[in-house]
Parts: C-alpha cells; sequence; structure tokens
C-alpha cells in the first residue's frame, strides 16, 4: 500500500472494539484527537493507521482514495472524543456536498448523541448546555435544507433506549412534527429542540436504581420520578441560557390534554402546543425503544395504541400530522 501519513507505523493494533467513520467526516488539515486504523481485510486484525493528532491532509486523503478506501476506524474507547471532534467540524461537515444525505444524517446523530451525554452529566455548566444549543442550530439547519428526508434520519434513530439517545429521537420527531405542521421559524425550531433535548435532563438527579428498577415502583419512587419535570426545569435555570419556550417543555411535557398529567395537573390552553408536539414525540420514541422493562414496539403498534389509548390526553390535530409523517416517512 502506499505509505500512510506521519504517524503509521503499521503495527497491528490492541485487540478491542472498534467503529468506522467515513473518510469525509475527517476535515482537511485538522488534527484529530484520536488514532486511525485501516482493516485490510475481513478476517484481517485493524492496523494502526496514524497516531492521534496527526494532521490530516489533502495528499493523505488523496492516497486513501487511490488505495479504494473510504472508510477508517476508531477505537470505541475514543468514539466519545470522535464525536466531540465531529460537533466541532459539523457546519463544514453537513455542507459537504461529497457525503450522503443518509451520511450526514448518520454523522449528526452520533455527535448528538455524545454532546447530549455530557450536558447531562453536568447539566448545569453553560459551557456543556452551549454545545448542546449549538448541536440544535446545526439539526434545525439540516433538517430545514432542501435535500433532507426525515426516512434518512428514521433509519438512523436507535432503537435501544438510552437517556441521551432517547432525548436525540426526541429532538429529530419534534422538529419534523413542528415543521408539519407549519411551525417551521428556525427561532422557534431551536427553542422547540432545546427543551426536547433537556426535557428529561431532571433524571439524571433520579437514584439510577429507581430507573433502571424491572418490577413497579412504590408509591414512594413514584412521587420522585414524578418530580424530575420540576427538578429538570431548576437545574436549568440556574445555567439561565434557555429561553422560556425550552424551559416550559421541560417543566411540562408530561402534561396531559384531560388533567392527568404532571407536575401541575394542567389541562387543555393551559398546555402551550409546543410542549404538546414534545409529548407526542416523547411518548412514541419511549414505546419503539428497547427499555429494561418493556420490549420495543413497532411503529405501527405504538401509533394505534397512543390513537386509541391516549385519545383524551394528547393534541388531536398535531397527532393526526405525526400519524401523516412517520407514514409518508417524509419531511413534507
Amino acid at each position: 500500500m502506499t505509505p500512510a501519513p506521519t504517524g503509521m507505523d503499521g503495527e497491528k493494533a490492541d485487540t478491542g472494539s472498534y467503529v468506522s467513520i467515513h473518510t469525509d467526516s475527517l476535515r482537511m488539515d485538522t488534527s484529530p484527537p484520536f488514532a486511525l486504523y485501516i482493516r485490510p481485510g475481513a478476517d484481517k486484525p485493524h492496523v494502526l493507521y496514524c497516531e492521534r493528532k496527526t494532521r490530516f491532509t489533502r495528499d493523505a486523503k488523496r492516497r486513501l482514495l487511490q488505495n479504494r478506501i473510504d472508510q477508517l476506524y476508531i477505537s470505541e474507547k475514543e468514539r466519545r472524543l470522535y464525536s466531540r471532534y465531529v460537533a466541532d467540524n459539523l457546519a463544514d461537515i453537513l455542507g459537504d456536498p461529497k457525503l450522503t444525505v443518509r451520511e450526514k444524517s448518520s454523522i449528526l446523530y452520533d455527535s448528538a448523541q455524545a454532546v447530549v451525554e455530557e450536558v447531562l452529566k453536568k447539566p448545569t455548566e453553560r459551557t456543556r448546555i452551549e454545545r448542546g444549543k449549538a448541536i440544535v442550530e446545526r439539526t434545525v439547519e439540516f433538517m430545514r435544507s432542501e435535500e433532507f428526508l426525515l426516512e434518512h434520519l428514521l433509519r438512523t434513530i436507535s432503537c435501544d433506549y438510552y437517556l441521551y439517545t432517547h432525548s436525540v429521537n426526541v429532538v429529530a420527531y419534534s422538529i419534523a412534527l413542528c415543521m408539519r405542521a407549519g411551525y417551521g421559524d428556525p427561532a422557534t425550531l431551536r427553542e422547540v429542540a432545546n427543551g426536547a433535548l433537556l426535557h428529561d435532563v431532571g433524571e439524571s438527579q433520579l437514584d439510577q436504581a429507581t430507573i433502571h428498577k424491572k418490577g413497579a415502583l412504590t408509591d414512594e419512587e413514584w412521587q420522585q420520578v414524578k418530580g424530575h419535570p420540576e427538578a429538570g426545569c431548576v437545574l436549568l435555570r440556574k445555567a439561565g441560557n434557555l429561553g422560556e419556550i425550552a424551559l416550559d417543555i421541560v417543566l411540562h411535557h408530561h402534561e396531559k390534554l384531560n388533567g392527568v398529567g404532571y407536575p401541575h395537573s394542567l389541562s387543555g390552553d393551559d398546555i402551550s402546543v409546543f410542549v404538546r408536539i414534545v409529548t407526542i414525540a416523547d411518548i412514541f420514541d419511549a414505546l419503539t425503544t428497547e427499555r429494561h422493562h418493556q420490549q420495543a414496539r413497532s411503529s405501527f403498534d405504538a401509533l394505534k395504541l397512543m390513537g386509541e389509548s391516549m385519545r383524551d390526553e394528547l393534541d388531536t390535530d398535531l397527532f393526526r400530522h405525526f400519524v401523516s409523517m412517520m407514514g409518508a416517512g417524509v419531511r413534507r
């Protein structure tokens, strides 16, 4: 093979898990903070291509393409470093005409998960929230673009439940539903997406044993769970860099139109349209992802359940838009 960039030594990598990345996600003349590997063949071990912080040049990219290599690998242990790198270069990546919409959707999704995971660990740290808001801004821009199709993002969305993947899924569904229902103003979409991204931030303050309990919750445990919207809102108000629409979503995303929700038992017009949108997205994703206490339902079964059993709890018009959107699998 043609010699690789400075840093390649040809040694076999240590055994472990690796994740494939597209070479087009690496920006020219940057020095990625993670090591890169190649895989000579399906039955061959991964080989170190270059050490972390090696400058990725046009010449390096050219030689990779000459050898018909359009994928490299990173260690699973360094996946967060890759996701942060992508987040920092996301505008450039999403504007790259060489990447397909599906590839851009996948890169955006992975990066957003990593950023949300950071935010949820320290939800009062302003810099982390600003990083989350930056991801939201890029996501809104991408989903409003002419090239975007919801079906590409739907194929990317994870069916395994983690708090951070759930949060990213709810953002995607909420933005798409907003646009479908006629709320396409970029500033509004960003506010709704910020609220969707952080809607469950209060769960980070709960006892994880309670969150992951397989059996029925005790009354005391249930009261703790019901307190997570208020806990999240308090945390985010301390940070002080979110708007009122986003905070309202965090505080009231478990309210129901018939008044049976929490924490304030709001009903009807007391619940904003943007809270109603995120509530639909939140419930749908919860039903269609694999969790410790339930199997994932199909999209059809989840929508059927919502339409039949939650008819009095959800906004009928918005739910109709959501069903149409999910059935069509496209933005318009």
